[in-house]
C-alpha cells in the first residue's frame, strides 16, 4: 500500500512539472507573437511598384514607431522623392528625409525633372544669383522684387534683353523648362525727396513740390518697427529733429531714413511697479486693457483690478463698462484712495466728442467716491502695418487727433477733469513693437507682451508721483 502511495505521488509531481514547463512554453509563444506584431516591414520600389535588384536591397524590417532615413537619390537634371500612400493618401518624402515608421510601408521612387529660373540685370551680363530659383517641373514660383536705386525704380521683368514688363513682382509663373528674366528699370526723377532703408539702401522717391506729403508708415513685414524717418541714417529712437508717420515733410528734396526699433531691444520691465499711492487701482478699457491683464499673468498686482472688453468703445462703457467700474468703487470703503485708468477710443477714434461729454459725468460722479481720475493716451498704430494684415483701417493722424481732444477737454486748465498720461509719444520716440501675445501677429494695433508690460509699469510710476 505504501509503495502505491508513493507512484501516485511521484506521478503528481510529475504531472505538476509537465504543465508547468506547458505554462512556460505557452507564455513564450505569446512574447514571441507580439513581438512579431510590433515590427513592420519597409519595402522600396521603383515608380512602377517593382522591388527586385537594387530595391530589393534597400528592404528593412524595423521596430513600429522606428525613425529611418530614406535612402539617398541623385540624378542629375532631376529630384528624387519617395512616394508612399497610406489609407489612400499620398505622401512625398525628399531623398534622404527622416520619417517614422508605424506600419510596413512601401515607397516608391519618383523622379521629377527640374528646372531653373535665373534673374539677370537689363543688359543680361550680370545674373542676380541671390534670386535663382530650382524647383520641379510644373512648380508655382512668384517673381521677385528687383533693385530700385535713387536712379532708377524697379517696374517689372521682361523675357528679353531690352524688352518691356512681361511679369510683374508677385505674378505667379508655372515653371515647364528653364527661364531667365531681365530686370526693367524705370528712370527717377532726380527732384523729390528720396527715402531709404535702415541699411541705407533705396526705398523710394516722394514728390512734395506743393509742400504737403508727409512721411509714410511702413510695414516690413516682420516683427521690426518703423518708429519714422531721420536725416541720420542707422537710428533705433526717434529725438525731437526726427519725423513720425504722418509728419509734413519739411523740404521738397533730400534724403531720410527709416529709424527702425527691433523686436530684440523691446525688453519688459525686470519688475512691475505697484502704485503704492492708492489702495484700490482700476484700469478700463478694450483689447488693449485686456491684453495688458493678459500679459501680466500672475504678476497683477493685488491692488489692480481690470474692467475690459475686446474690441469696445464708448457705447460698451457707457451700456456695461461704466456700472461694472461703479459697482466695484462703491464696495470700497468711501475714504480709501481709488485711481480709474480709462483707456479707451482706439476703436472708435471719430468719436472723441462724444467722449469728452460722457467723461466729465463719469469723473463728476467718481470723484464722490475719493476716485483720481486718469485718462491714458491712445497708444501708436502702425497704419501700414494694419492695411497689411486687412485690419479696420486706423491712421496715426487719427490717433494724434484723438489724443489732442481728449488732452484739451477733459485734461487741462484748472477744472480738469482727468490727469493725462501721455505713454503715446513715450513709445513714438523710445520703441514699441507689435506682436500679440508674441505670437506672430504683426497687425499693427495690438502689441507684444513686453510692450503692454512697459505701458502698464510706466502707468504704474506714474501714479506714484
Amino acid at each position: 500500500m505504501k509503495r502505491i502511495t508513493a507512484i501516485w505521488k511521484h506521478a503528481f509531481l510529475l504531472i505538476v512539472i509537465l504543465s508547468a514547463v506547458c505554462l512556460l512554453g505557452n507564455t513564450q509563444k505569446v512574447s514571441a507573437a507580439s513581438y512579431s506584431e510590433t515590427t513592420c516591414k519597409v519595402i522600396f520600389a521603383n515608380a512602377k511598384g517593382q522591388t527586385a535588384g537594387f530595391y530589393h536591397n534597400l528592404a528593412k524590417t524595423v521596430e513600429e514607431g522606428t525613425v529611418i532615413q530614406l535612402p539617398e537619390i541623385n540624378r542629375d537634371g532631376y529630384q528624387a522623392y519617395w512616394v508612399t500612400k497610406i489609407e489612400g493618401k499620398e505622401y512625398k518624402y525628399k531623398a534622404g528625409q527622416k520619417v517614422t515608421i508605424n506600419q510596413t510601408t512601401k515607397f516608391c521612387l519618383n523622379l521629377y525633372k527640374e528646372y531653373t529660373v535665373r534673374f539677370y540685370t537689363a543688359n543680361g551680363r550680370n545674373e542676380y544669383t541671390s534670386l535663382r530659383k530650382t524647383v520641379v517641373a510644373g512648380s508655382r514660383i512668384k517673381m521677385p522684387t528687383g533693385n530700385s536705386n535713387g536712379n532708377y525704380k524697379f517696374a517689372g521683368w521682361a523675357t528679353k534683353v531690352g524688352g518691356s514688363v512681361s511679369k510683374k513682382k508677385g505674378a505667379t509663373v508655372k515653371v515647364k523648362s528653364n527661364l531667365k528674366f531681365y530686370v526693367v528699370q524705370q528712370k527717377v526723377s532726380t527732384s523729390g525727396v528720396k527715402l531709404y532703408k535702415y541699411d541705407g539702401t533705396y526705398w523710394k522717391t516722394v514728390s512734395n513740390t506743393n509742400g504737403k506729403a508727409t512721411f509714410p508708415a511702413v510695414s516690413l513685414g516682420t516683427g521690426n518697427m518703423v518708429l519714422g524717418w531721420s536725416k541720420t541714417q542707422g537710428k533705433n529712437t526717434l529725438s525731437s529733429s526726427d519725423y513720425k508717420a504722418g509728419d509734413r515733410i519739411p523740404t521738397k528734396n533730400g534724403k531720410y531714413y527709416m529709424v527702425i526699433f527691433g523686436m530684440s531691444m523691446d525688453r519688459a520691465p525686470s519688475v512691475i511697479t505697484k502704485a503704492t499711492k492708492f489702495d484700490k487701482v482700476y484700469c478700463v478699457g478694450d483689447s488693449r486693457t485686456a491684453d495688458t491683464k493678459m500679459a501680466l499673468g500672475v504678476a497683477v498686482p493685488s491692488n489692480v483690478e481690470f474692467i475690459a472688453k475686446w474690441g469696445e468703445g464708448l457705447y460698451w462703457f457707457k451700456s456695461t463698462g461704466y456700472r461694472q467700474l461703479l459697482s466695484s468703487v462703491s464696495k470700497q470703503p468711501k475714504n480709501s484712495k481709488k485711481a480709474v485708468i480709462i483707456n479707451l477710443g482706439v476703436n472708435d477714434l471719430n468719436n472723441g466728442r462724444a467722449y469728452v461729454t460722457y467723461m466729465k459725468k463719469v469723473a463728476a460722479n467718481l470723484k464722490k467716491y475719493n476716485c483720481k481720475m486718469y485718462y491714458l493716451s491712445v497708444n501708436p498704430v502702425n497704419s501700414a502695418m494694419i492695411k497689411s494684415v486687412g485690419g479696420k483701417a486706423r491712421s496715426e493722424a487719427q490717433i494724434a487727433s484723438f489724443n489732442r481732444t481728449i488732452y484739451k477737454n477733459l485734461c487741462s486748465g484748472k477744472n480738469k477733469s482727468f490727469t493725462y498720461i501721455n505713454s503715446c509719444t513715450n513709445l513714438q520716440m523710445k520703441g514699441w513693437i507689435s506682436n500679440r501675445h508674441d505670437m506672430g501677429i504683426y497687425d499693427g494695433l495690438h502689441y507684444s507682451n513686453a510692450t503692454y508690460l512697459r505701458i502698464f509699469d510706466y502707468c504704474m510710476r506714474y501714479l506714484n508721483r
